[in-house]
């Protein structure tokens, strides 16, 4: 079986896991609002939060970085389609003359 097929068997085996074993209730407050749910569902949602706020962190990077890379494969395309210039032809070695 390939690697990370193997890996989100063992991923979901632990999130359920530690999904059966934090069932208590817990109160969440935040500002002047509380909030009463499972334990594993606010571990769970702040996760969540979490990696969600690192994509959106991360997006001007990623954009910056894919605009990059397509103008550096469009100079590449641009390069590899015109010949270059400066080359000059090999000169044919003529063997010294006996006059």
């Amino acid at each position: 079986m390939p690697f990370p097929f193997i890996a989100t068997l063992v991923l979901l085996f632990l999130t359920v896991t530690f999904s059966l074993q934090n069932d208590q209730t817990v109160s969440i407050t935040f500002f002047a609002w509380t909030f009463e749910g499972s334990l594993v569902l606010v571990l769970l949602t702040t996760l969540c939060l979490g990696i969600a706020i690192h994509i959106l962190a991360s997006m001007p990077t990623r954009i910056r970085k894919s605009k990059e890379i397509a103008e550096l494969n469009r100079r590449v395309m641009e390069l590899e389609e015109t010949p270059p210039s400066h080359v000059s032809r090999p000169q044919q070695h003529r063997p010294p003359s006996l006059d």
